[in-house]
């Protein structure tokens, strides 16, 4: 101990007057009620720890003696502010209700109807889900598909083994707007606004929300596949993307 109070006297500090702590506390002590007495110990400790604490920031000589007295020396201390790992985004289009995320080839295994569209600059797509009647695709941005503010998806392309035909004149809202067309030679419908479909296949009658905002196309196609693509896009953009699900 007296070598560190011989190293931390020899620093150049510019010390601030101390007061005689042994006098004072003594003082104090030999008179006062216990209370007091606990009072004038704490304000003992309070004057040491800011002691300390001054002894610590004065100097890095300063500091570097009293680390090493504590057995401390080899210790970084550092303040910053706490870190954690960073959150991680939920999976694109998790709130949809698409049914259970799978990777694209568990999806192929489970849905044999599968059937990618390969449109120039659409690729693979960002996530797959499969429900118990369909396989939904969706798509996060691209050139020339703008992703939705709400649920970050730009494009959804879900495929059912079934046909729409009688129902869907059924489940439009008041201010959509259907068009029939022919894609590829198959029976098609676009819908323009607010919607949801019902649809037939082998476990009965299904009924689908709609998804995302934007417009839809349903395609029937003859081999018992029913495509729907979903979006913000033109009913051209829509037929191309169906044309070229193979």
């Amino acid at each position: 101990m007296a070598d560190l109070h011989e190293e931390l006297t020899a620093l150049s500090v510019d010390w601030p007057a101390t007061p005689d702590l042994a006098d004072l506390v003594t003082a104090r002590l030999a008179p006062a009620p216990a209370t007091r007495r606990r009072r004038a110990f704490a304000y003992a400790l309070a004057t040491l720890a800011a002691a300390f604490a001054l002894t610590m920031t004065a100097s890095p000589d300063a500091r570097s003696a009293v680390l090493e007295f504590l057995g401390l020396a080899s210790v970084k201390l550092e303040r910053r502010e706490p870190t954690g790992p960073p959150p991680r985004p939920g999976r694109l289009g998790a709130g949809l209700g698409l049914g259970t995320p799978v990777t694209l080839a568990e999806a192929r295994r489970r849905s044999p109807f599968l059937r990618l569209p390969a449109a120039a600059g659409l690729g693979d797509p960002d996530a797959v889900y499969v429900g118990p009647r369909s396989v939904s695709l969706v798509y996060g941005e691209r050139r020339d598909l703008g992703r939705s503010d709400a649920t970050g998806a730009a494009l959804l392309v879900q495929e059912f083994p079934g046909r729409v035909g009688p129902f869907i004149e059924k489940a439009l809202g008041r201010d959509t707007r259907l068009d029939r067309l022919r894609v590829g030679g198959h029976p098609a419908y676009f819908i323009a606004g607010s919607h949801g479909f019902a649809y037939e296949d082998d476990a009965g009658v299904g009924f689908e929300d709609q998804r995302i905002a934007g417009n839809t196309l349903l395609v029937e196609r003859a081999d018992g596949l029913l495509v729907r693509i979903e979006g913000d896009l033109a009913r051209d953009h829509a037929v191309a993307i169906a044309r070229s699900i193979d």
